[in-house]
Parts: C-alpha cells; structure tokens; sequence
C-alpha cells in the first residue's frame, strides 16, 4: 500500500507533537517537584531561624521564666498556677495523678493552662507528665491505655513493641493535651538493691536498654509527643534514693562508658533524642563536689561534647531531698544553669518558685550568668515547642507575624500532614494487632512473662481441672474461670503458718497457682516455700506456681516443685497474663536478668 508524501508529512508532524508533549509534562513534573523540596527546604532553613527571632523579641524577665516548668495543685486551671503563669512567665507545667480527672477533665486542664499562656506570654507551654507504664503512671485508663513498663518491654526483647508501645502513650497523651512525656528510663538497672529504678529500667544488659530505648523514643517522636530520655549519666547502680538523699556511684568514666552511658548515647545519636533529664547523684570520678544536675563537667563536657547532644537539659524534680537539702532553691538554680541545665524542674507551686526566679534574674542582670547562654536555652526550648507544631496548634501570634515565620501557610500544611500522618500511623497498629485477633497491651503483657532461676514450660490442658487460683485479684480470678480452672480467694496474713497449712493441703497431681503482689506477700511466701522444699513429702504432692508482679531482684524462694512466673508489672493485663501463660501451655522462656554477681 502506498502512502502519499502529506501523509507521511502529517504522520511526522503527529510523532514530534507527541514527543515534545511528553517532554514537557516530564519537564514540569520534575521542575514541580524540585520547587517542593526547595520550598520544603526553605521552609525547613526558615524554621530554624525563628527561635532567634522570637528569644529576640521577648525581655529578660521573660526569658528567665521559660526556664523554670512548676507544678500546680488542683484539677482545674485556677489560682496558684494561672498566678504563677502570669507572674513568671514560666516555659511549662507538670502533672501528678492528683491533678488528673476524666479524659475530658484532662482536656479542658491543658487547654486552660495554654490559653492562658498564650494571653500572657505569646507562648505555649511544655505540659509534662512521668507515664512511664508499669508501675510509674500518672493518666488512668480513661486517658492512656496501662501498658506495662520498661522491665516487662525489655523482656520481650521486642523493639517493635516498644515503638509501638511508645507511640501510642505519646498519640493519647497529646490527646489530652499533655506533649512532654517523662519517658523512657535508659538507666541501665544493674544493681539488685536499687530502691528506686528496677523495674523502671529495661533491663540490666546495656545492649537490651539501648535497643528498647531507641525504638521507644522513635515511637513517640512519630506520635508527635516529646520524649525525655532519663536520668542521666545513670541511676541503675544505685542502692539510695535521690528523693530521700544524695546517691554516689562509685565508678570509672570507662565503666560508665561500657554500660550506663551506651543508651544514652544509642537514644541520641540512632533515636533522636531531644531532651535528657539529669540526675541528682554524685559521680565521683567525673566529679568530687557536684551532683550531676549540678555539675559542669558532666553536663558541659560528657553530654554536650563527648555525647554530642545540643537539645534541651531538664533537672530532675529541684525539691528532692538529694537537692532540697544540701542547697538553698535559690543557689542550686543558679549552679545549676551555670552548669548546663536548660529547664528547671519544680513539682509545686510554692514561694520557692519566686526564690528561683529572682535569683536567676540577678544573677543574669549582674553577669554573673552570661545572658548568651540564657537566650542558647530559651531557642532551644522555643525550636522544641515550634517544631512539635505547638505554636501553630496554639495560634501564638508570634506565627502570624510575617517578619518571624514568612510562610505561614507552608509551615500550616506542614503541620497538619504530620497529624495526618500519626493519625495513620495510629491505625496501622492497631489493625496489626486486631487482624491477630488481640491488641498490643495483651501482646506485651503475655510476651513479657518470665520464668525467675529456671524454665517452666506451661500446665498442659488436660491438666487444668486439677489446678486452682489462690489470688486476692478479682482481675486474676476471672481470667482463670475463663480459662476453666477453678479459684479461690487468698487473703495474706502478717504470718506465713496460715498459708504453710494452706499449701499443704494440696493433693498429689494438683497445681496450685499463688498470686504474690505485694513486698509483704513475698516474704510470706518465702517462709511458707522453704518449709515446703524442706519436707520432701509436702514438696512432691503437687506443684506450686507463684504469680509474682513485683521487684524480681528481691530475695524470691523457688519451690522445688513449681516455679516463679514474673511480670515486672502491676497493670491489669500484666496481671492477667501472668494467669494466661502459666495455664496456656506455652514454653515462657528462662529469665535473662543478668543478675550482677
């Protein structure tokens, strides 16, 4: 067939429209995109030169009240804290279970507190609380669901668990309207007489408490919350309690490198970490004289230069006895900046407050502090609460200024795609979990049984008939019944003859479960235990399970026939699951505490 030449003509034209069209969309896409990411770039370099912008505009007695976050009494905002709001200026407030009502409750708390910072200030508040699960929780289950702490995350050994876990505490609690979130702990817990951390802490292997840290802290980081990794340079190694005196920790910087200082330095540099919480403990090696929320060298040279961290230093709670004690509020507050702390911590709303705040003030007004350190510690916390998006949620007016933030609308979109983004985020969990048929909390609870000393793999089914539950735990009792054994209800007595003549009644073939919650339980137990391993005939009638919530580096005596199941954990599906897996049949895994010699 043969074709004229203004075909062949048109058919040519038809081949170079087609392809300069092409060129073209392919050209605009790519000029589109590239002038996203510049815009996104420029907004990103834009943000950063805000601070400065704001800390320029704002005095000096407003700058010195950023640096002090107080507590309040009360569950609603009025007198003292909107007084001490006003007067000070102060960059944020904490909570205590005290101050805690329903979720709504919660809500109309914050959003008082913001409102009123906002009317007076021009800027939002760090709202902070210590929900660290397990047995450190302030938001009830109305609020938060109880997950369990950092010793039973540990156990799992699970860091997507501990993302997971992370980020939903942070999505409910900036649900309420509390975004700085006293968590995780990254002490390392390896010492058995620790009063106050065990199990606080993932774990006693400095390897497990950097995995798990890490993980949590980029849980919450996509919640949008703000994590405060804790206390550092370390307070597993402790047998005193710095809210009753002053610890010592007497241990080398190389010691302390090879364990307690590893997750910090994991949060920081894999995490992200932006704000650390000092301890109140003397670390003699690193420093004679100072506790470390005190102490330049620890502070100013291991976290800022060793450590690289440039975020935000928050001091433990100032009113603690290991502070209260040795210093007036006014002189630690001064020694404390001047050694490197950002945020000053206060628990209450008392006169102290003004002590603090007047010393801070004379001291920058007569150079005794340097007021650029001063304005370095007010950006750092101005950039925390710009870009966790709290000014723009809160319509500070710095933001509608266009000389401070040029591209409101950018940094608006910008904002709201990382709420869309945790709200899809959130969603994608927990259908995770439902499409298994359960949900994250029951997961990490069960998952986090341990067997103490040695292994014990489950009572099989068709043993169940012959089991009972002695628990004092209606929550436990009915997990039991649910899974068809038969309960009873146990009430610990001062002495351990009752529950000796208790256990002894067991028959041959029986399986006794015994719930242990408290430190007192515990010791009854002991008692009763060593009198049944001592008789070779009571040991072997049946066996003896303990359903233990509490401190497992306490003494804890294992019966010669049965076992100890731990749980780290006093949550109600803690609880639970201590009852599911010791009737489940399924291997719980020998404990791998770690336990120092």
């Amino acid at each position: 067939v043969q074709h004229s030449p203004q075909k062949h003509l048109r058919d040519r034209l038809i081949r170079i429209l087609l392809l300069v069209l092409v060129g073209f969309v392919a050209t605009t896409s790519i000029a589109s995109y590239c002038t996203r990411e510049i815009r996104s770039q420029s907004f990103e370099q834009r943000l950063d030169e805000v601070p400065a912008r704001i800390v320029a505009r704002m005095s000096l007695e407003e700058k010195v009240g950023q640096l002090i976050h107080i507590g309040m009494v009360g569950k609603r905002p009025a007198g003292g804290v909107i007084n001490n709001i006003s007067k000070y200026r102060v960059g944020g407030v904490i909570h205590f279970a005290a101050n805690f009502g329903t979720a709504d409750e919660i809500r109309v708390l914050n959003n008082g507190l913001q409102q009123h910072s906002i009317a007076t200030t021009g800027i939002p508040l760090l709202i902070s609380t210590d929900q660290e699960g397990g047995r450190v929780y302030r938001v009830g289950a109305d609020g938060v669901e109880q997950f369990p702490g950092a010793m039973a995350l540990g156990q799992t050994g699970n860091e997507l668990y501990a993302e997971d876990v992370g980020f939903i505490t942070g999505y409910r609690l900036r649900n309420l309207g509390i975004n700085f979130v006293l968590a995780p702990v990254v002490d390392v817990n390896n010492n058995p007489d620790n009063p106050v951390i065990n199990t606080r802490s993932p774990g006693s292997d400095p390897e497990l408490v950097s995995r798990i840290g890490v993980a949590y802290v980029r849980g919450m980081h996509d919640s949008l919350a703000i994590p405060v990794i804790k206390h550092f340079p370390g307070h597993g190694d402790t047998d005193v309690d710095s809210h009753l005196a002053l610890p010592r920790i007497n241990r080398t910087l190389a010691q302390l490198e090879s364990t307690e200082l590893k997750p910090f330095r994991a949060a920081i540099q894999d995490g992200g970490a932006e704000v650390v919480m000092s301890a109140h403990i003397l670390f003699p090696a690193l420093d004679t004289e100072n506790p470390a929320t005190l102490s330049p060298y620890i502070l100013k040279e291991l976290l800022r230069k060793q450590l690289h961290f440039d975020g935000i230093i928050i001091s433990d709670a100032m009113e603690m006895d290991a502070i209260s004690k040795r210093y007036s509020y006014a002189e630690a507050a001064v020694r404390a900046f001047q050694a490197g702390i950002d945020i000053i911590l206060l628990t209450g709303e008392g006169p102290y407050i003004d002590q603090i705040y007047s010393s801070l003030l004379s001291a920058f007004q007569t150079g005794r502090l340097p007021i650029a350190d001063l304005n370095r510690a007010v950006e750092r916390q101005v950039e925390l609460k710009l870009t966790s998006g709290l000014f723009h949620k809160w319509k500070a007016p710095f933001i509608e200024d266009p000389r401070v933030i040029p591209d409101v609308l950018a940094a608006a979109n910008h904002f709201q795609q990382k709420e869309q983004n945790a709200r899809n985020h959130l969603a994608a969990i927990e259908r995770r979990y439902t499409e298994k048929g359960t949900n994250l909390n029951i997961q990490v609870s069960r998952d986090s049984i341990t067997s103490l000393r040695k292994p014990f793999h489950g009572i099989e089914p068709d043993t169940r008939t012959h089991a009972v539950l002695l628990s004092s735990q209606s929550i436990m009792r009915a997990e039991a019944r649910s899974m068809s054994i038969s309960t009873e209800r146990l009430l610990w007595k001062s002495n351990s003859n009752d529950i000796y003549a208790l256990l002894r009644t067991r028959q041959k073939g029986q399986i006794w479960l015994v719930e242990l919650s408290t430190y007192s339980d515990l010791q009854i137990w002991n008692r009763a235990i060593s009198r049944i391993n001592a008789n070779a005939e009571l040991s072997s009638k049946g066996a003896i399970i303990g359903l233990y919530s509490g401190n497992p580096f306490m003494e804890i005596t294992i019966p010669t026939n049965g076992a100890v199941l731990a749980s780290y954990s006093t949550t109600e599906e803690s609880r639970k699951a201590l009852v599911y897996r010791a009737l489940s049949g399924h291997y719980v895994k020998q404990a791998d505490l770690m336990l120092p010699d």
